[in-house]
């Protein structure tokens, strides 16, 4: 493994193990990443081939309009509509809402049902390719936005200072991914499954995310970090937490089974305490005030000429 991404050091200690893969975390800067990270290749077959994602997306098509909608009149706080690329655009839900802002959005996907779908149900610009392989003209864009795909990446560093070099002068850059400082996680520990996963290669949170960003050219413009009443995993991570799975197994009529997602989500709205735990005990509003959502928003900005 090479050195940290966020303080450049070379020393790291080992955190926990989950999915039978050990983490580590930096003793410079507390930066958290797995220790092995899985194979290049399988792991873009895996997102080549993804369709439940993209399901996934089209679900929340609507909603997600409505989100990408605020996060861009928040990009617009510091630049006019220009060109505009996001890395990682899914199903395509956030040019649509850069367009209709008057944006020139181009995306970038690997999973090819996403990237088919979204070409054909709105035709925007996407592309099956990497950031790496895209090949853009220097400072082409005036805004960047990766939603929940930096925490993929084994080298985020890399993937920043691409950024920062596609950026115009005074070009913005848009970051949202899971906060590894937020309450949850340190509640839950390797059992939080929003932010820690077989997918996330990387762990940030809001001290290590802005070190990142101005070690490699950045001025941080805004950091937010916003909670969710509603989140289905809740009840599942916190069972998991206190070795109490086999109950919720049993529960789901499935004890001898391994864990069924798909039963769990059925399971929730059919009682009334479950879907209690998911969608109402969390105090989302002081947890974001406190500053400690799973949501980890940040607008960092380049230079101007």
């Amino acid at each position: 493994m090479t050195g940290c991404p966020v303080c450049e050091a070379d020393s790291f200690r080992r955190r926990f193990e989950q999915f039978s893969v050990p983490f580590e975390s930096c003793r410079g800067c507390g930066f958290v990443r797995m220790a092995q990270r899985p194979d290049t290749g399988e792991l873009r077959r895996r997102y080549v081939d993804d369709r439940q994602h993209g399901e996934l997306a089209w679900q929340e098509h609507e909603r997600n309009l409505v989100r990408f909608g605020e996060m861009l009149a928040r990009v617009e706080r510091f630049v006019t509509p220009g060109r505009l690329l996001d890395v990682g655009c899914s199903i395509g839900t956030s040019l649509v809402a850069a367009r209709e802002r008057g944006w020139q959005p181009i995306g970038l996907e690997l999973s090819q049902p996403c990237v088919e779908f979204g070409r054909r149900q709105w035709d925007v610009d996407i592309r099956d390719v990497t950031l790496e392989e895209a090949q853009f003209e220097p400072a082409s864009f005036r805004a960047v936005l990766m939603h929940h795909t930096l925490e993929h990446l084994d080298h985020p560093d890399d993937v920043v200072r691409r950024i920062h070099a596609l950026l115009e002068p005074g070009g913005v850059m848009y970051q949202a991914l899971p906060n590894y400082d937020c309450l949850k996680r340190r509640l839950l520990g390797r059992w939080w499954s929003y932010g820690v996963t077989p997918d996330h290669v990387v762990q940030f949170g809001g001290r290590t995310l802005r070190r990142l960003v101005r070690r490699l050219g950045f001025t941080v413009r805004e950091m937010r970090r916003i909670s969710y009443r509603e989140d289905p995993r809740l009840l599942r991570d916190a069972l998991y937490r206190v070795g109490r799975q086999r109950w919720l197994m049993r529960r789901m009529g499935s004890p001898d089974e391994p864990f069924d997602e798909a039963a769990y989500v059925r399971y929730i709205p059919q009682h009334k305490w479950a879907w209690f735990v998911c969608n109402r005990l969390w105090p989302a509003r002081l947890v974001t005030r406190l500053g400690l959502g799973e949501d980890l928003h940040l607008i960092a900005q380049k230079a101007p000429s």
